[in-house]
């Protein structure tokens, strides 16, 4: 089945957050596929709920090696166990419970902990992609998490408040009249304000995000080591000022300012001043 690309380099937690909410918004559910440098990991979605979350990497221990590690079964019982489940096709964690070896409740518990520090972890890397490949699978096991058991709700809405008060505060800017925050590596749309039945701004930042690829592009082939500040697009009525978050590589503040009202040097100043409130 055809993946879904939905991600690049960019800002990790935005990134993987992301792709992880189209995932759990899919009918068919499928997998997650995150990469770094370092790592990497697969969340397994099913019924949009998180069904599993593995991460691979130097140091990263299987869910078997913490029950081992924390006394909860012996060696030998995660063996026997394992050889069960390749012959009959069962699920692990699922049939230390039909055994008696773990009660549903205590594994119920320790699992959630477990693949909520993989999510954690995942969510945390600083040169993540992504990626969800939809597929519709069965899954035969009960232990399966809404996001908000795994990800703390207070955190989430911490940060996608913070994405909309910043840009709320864009749109106060003398001129604007639509504003957005942006992935230039996926074209997603992260959150958006404003707009006017014949502008539609995700629609202008998913569009203008070759514009921001096309100018990493010819730097990087000019070998020129900056980074960018700002891009302007003067149209006869309008100004597009895009403005790439420093420190967020992938990230840019897109902005839609009226020509006749808007005043460029002032709105170049307070969107610099805007991005430092912004907190992803």
């Amino acid at each position: 089945m055809e993946s879904v690309a939905r991600s690049q380099t960019s800002a990790p937690r935005q990134v993987v957050r992301t792709v992880l909410h189209e995932a759990l918004e899919s009918k068919l559910g499928g997998e997650v596929v995150v990469r770094s440098t370092s790592v990497s990991g697969r969340i397994f979605v099913v019924a949009r709920k998180v069904a599993w979350a593995v991460l691979n990497g130097p140091g990263a221990l299987n869910f078997s090696s913490v029950l081992i590690r924390e006394r909860v079964v012996s060696r030998e019982d995660v063996e026997q166990v394992v050889a069960e489940c390749r012959q009959s096709g069962g699920n692990f964690c699922e049939t230390l419970v039909t055994w008696g070896l773990v009660p549903r409740d205590t594994m119920r518990d320790l699992l959630r902990r477990h693949m909520s520090e993989q999510l954690e972890a995942l969510l945390s890397l600083t040169d993540a992609q992504a990626m969800f490949v939809p597929q519709p699978r069965t899954y035969s096991s009960q232990l399966t998490y809404g996001l908000d058991e795994l990800i703390p709700l207070k955190e989430e809405s911490e940060v996608m408040a913070n994405v909309k008060q910043t840009l709320e505060e864009t749109l106060k800017i003398e001129g604007a009249f639509a504003a957005c925050l942006a992935d230039s590596k996926s074209g997603m749309c992260l959150g958006s304000v404003g707009g006017t039945p014949a502008f539609n701004i995700e629609t202008a930042a998913a569009a203008n995000t070759e514009v921001v690829r096309a100018k990493m592009k010819a730097m990087s082939m000019l070998g020129i080591k900056d980074r960018i500040e700002d891009i302007l697009i003067t149209l006869g009525e309008q100004y597009h000022l895009i403005r790439p978050l420093a420190g967020k590589e992938g990230l840019f503040l897109y902005v839609a300012l009226h020509r006749a009202s808007a005043n460029l040097a002032m709105a170049r100043y307070k969107l610099s001043e805007v991005e430092k409130t912004l907190q992803v």
